[in-house]
């Protein structure tokens, strides 16, 4: 059972019940189930931004292996969920609290449908064989407007975990709009590396477009959606991955929704959820 709930311009839905425990779900993901799991196909993931063709072409640059003893990774891991029947994989974070999670929109809400996601498994620090620890949702919460407009701007969503973690430091967040240029870290579980068992990592800086943070050249790629993109100080999130940016037929961007007051207040929001 799936209870929801609105507050202003934002949605939170309360999960589980007694047919379906944190137990129920670790049981469902079966390695079987977990190997098959795919990333969200293109079309159910939120329109990116398309540049003029030519436009900030360059080398991409490859992910690399992350250090799993070393923040941020010690706060992200692998995301297993099911969305109208099918079970996809994707990013998160731990975030602000021990048992508050940040991950993409589109990883929690079906944007054409508004259909709810079920079956969430976060699997911290997670390597194709094991994790640190695993965590069930009890509560999400993102902006309404994420299913109403359609809106990339609003493609970032906090959950609230079953437990605490007790491995490794919460993210923060940063709404400071001044970052431009900055080089930024943007984690995850792309498949094209590693089958999506282990979590890489790549750099580069960011650029602004609209309410949007850019980054060029990221071949970070499918799975890595809802990774943190976190300064170089190891603990301040600035985004997430959500999208592509193209150019003419051309994949050349990362693209993240810009924190700012609107995630700010989602956050508030979250903490009331707790």
């Amino acid at each position: 059972m799936i209870t929801s709930r609105k507050n202003g311009n934002f949605s939170s839905f309360q999960l589980g019940s007694l047919d379906r425990s944190p137990y129920d779900i670790k049981q469902y993901w079966t390695p079987e189930r977990k190997n098959a799991a795919i990333p969200v196909p293109m079309e159910m993931m939120p329109d990116g931004l398309n540049l003029p063709e030519g436009e900030g072409s360059g080398p991409a640059t490859d992910p690399e292996q992350a250090d799993l003893s070393k923040m941020p990774f010690t706060a992200c891991g692998k995301l297993f969920y099911t969305m109208d029947g099918r079970d996809f994989v994707a990013s998160g974070n731990i975030f602000m609290q021990r048992n508050m999670l940040l991950t993409a929109a589109h990883c929690i809400q079906n944007k054409k449908s508004g259909n709810l996601a079920e079956n969430f498994i976060f699997e911290q620090c997670y390597t194709g064989e094991q994790s640190s620890e695993d965590f069930t949702f009890k509560t999400v919460a993102l902006k309404e407007n994420w299913y109403l407009e359609k809106n990339v701007t609003f493609d970032y969503a906090i959950a609230i975990l079953d437990k605490n973690s007790d491995f490794g430091v919460p993210l923060r967040y940063s709404i400071d709009p001044n970052i431009m240029g900055r080089t930024v870290i943007s984690m995850g579980y792309p498949t094209q590396y590693f089958d999506g068992a282990q979590m890489m990592f790549v750099k580069g800086s960011v650029t602004p477009r609209k309410d949007h943070w850019i980054m060029a050249g990221s071949k970070m790629g499918p799975g890595s959606s809802g990774g943190a993109w976190v300064l170089e100080d190891g603990i301040t999130a600035v985004g997430v991955s959500a999208y592509v940016v193209r150019s003419g037929k051309e994949i050349i961007f990362a693209g993240s929704p810009r924190f700012n007051d609107d995630f700010d207040k989602l956050y508030q929001y979250a903490l009331t959820l707790m």
